[in-house]
């Protein structure tokens, strides 16, 4: 007799890894959660609940102004502040400290462009199966920059990152002194517009691709920054301005790329210091991240396996002993955080 016609006797047969589903299904739970913790804060982010939520609102209130559900809308909240994004007051909730200043559209700590740019790896992951079969998603360069990348790491540096990574640079010996700045591939233009504010004597240039330099000009309009200035061009093929005191390089493709160590030290004045902030050779890798960095890739741009690498990129002593063949001294190599660190370098007089 085959096993489908003997019910009880199957089931009473123990899995061939005895316990093992104990493990795995937990983790699926716990993946679960996240899931449902990622779509309740999307939700809250598209009905507009924590712009109203500035003040305490009862779940009533919100369904009105919302045009949502009331019991729905109160379950939201609910989980929303179980996780501590909003605060329970009484029959009323509001934004927690943190749901104020980041999710909050009207803050100028808003991370709405980041969450975008999550949103599209969510996409992607759905299209898994898809990706495996045909390969990774080919974007447009310039259009992918322009609208989803620039926008994500404005926000990004503006939580922190622009504060922290300035104020080493202000604290380097020359640059104090400088009066031209190049900020290659400097997309967003808040680095640039950060050192002129902190030194009155400068004068910045921004260097980005055609289509990504539009969002640079609104970004100097924003901040007034009249000593901010745009040139449009691709640094792999186009040839830079110059000669600068200070080159400022950040997160950016060519990061680690040796092709270009000859043309920014064409670039750099005699005695002009070049400033590199990129990842650290040899952090934890994490395969989801790095199945995640394979999904997508862009026009022009080849990517190595690891998250955040390129085809042509090689590990920061090899940079190193690029730039000194070039004429540039490393002076020295700071951290900025867990992940990255500043090289700073010196061209010769």
């Amino acid at each position: 007799m085959n096993g489908a016609s003997e019910p009880g006797r199957t089931l009473l047969e123990r899995p061939p890894i005895e316990g093992r589903g104990d493990l795995l299904i937990p983790c699926l739970e716990e993946a679960l959660g996240g899931v449902r913790l990622y779509h309740a804060i999307i939700a809250g982010l598209e009905i507009g609940l924590f712009d109203l939520l500035a003040d305490p609102m009862t779940p009533k209130a919100l369904a009105t102004a919302l045009g949502t559900k009331e019991h729905l809308t109160a379950l939201l909240c609910d989980a929303l502040a179980q996780r501590g994004l909003l605060v329970r007051q009484g029959d009323a909730y509001h934004n927690s400290p943190e749901a104020q200043v980041f999710l909050a559209s009207t803050s100028s700590y808003s991370i709405h462009g980041m969450i975008g740019f999550q949103r599209q790896h969510v996409a992607r992951w759905q299209e898994l199966p898809r990706i495996l079969r045909e390969g990774s998603v080919t974007l447009r360069r310039e259009e992918f920059f322009r609208h989803t990348v620039i926008p994500s790491m404005a926000e990004h540096a503006r939580c922190g990152l622009l504060q922290r990574v300035t104020s080493l640079v202000a604290a380097i010996p020359g640059f104090s002194g400088a009066r031209t700045l190049l900020d290659l591939g400097g997309g967003h233009g808040l680095y640039a517009i950060a050192f002129t504010q902190l030194n009155p004597s400068l004068s910045a240039t921004v260097f980005d691709l055609p289509a990504v330099t539009t969002a640079t000009r609104d970004t100097i309009a924003r901040y007034g920054a009249d000593r901010v200035s745009v040139v449009a061009g691709d640094f792999n093929t186009d040839p830079l301005p110059g000669p600068m005191d200070l080159i400022f390089s950040s997160s950016n493709p060519g990061g680690k790329d040796p092709r270009l160590v000859p043309k920014i030290a064409g670039s750099l004045a005699p005695g002009g210091l070049f400033i590199n902030k990129q990842g650290i050779d040899g952090t934890d890798s994490d395969p989801f991240l790095d199945l995640e960095w394979n999904l997508w890739t862009f026009e022009g741009v080849e990517k190595q396996r690891s998250r955040y690498t390129f085809i042509h990129g090689v590990t920061l002593t090899e940079y190193h002993r690029v730039l000194e063949e070039n004429g540039l001294t490393v002076l020295e190599v700071i951290p900025v955080d867990e992940t990255s660190e500043m090289t700073v370098a010196r061209k010769g007089d």
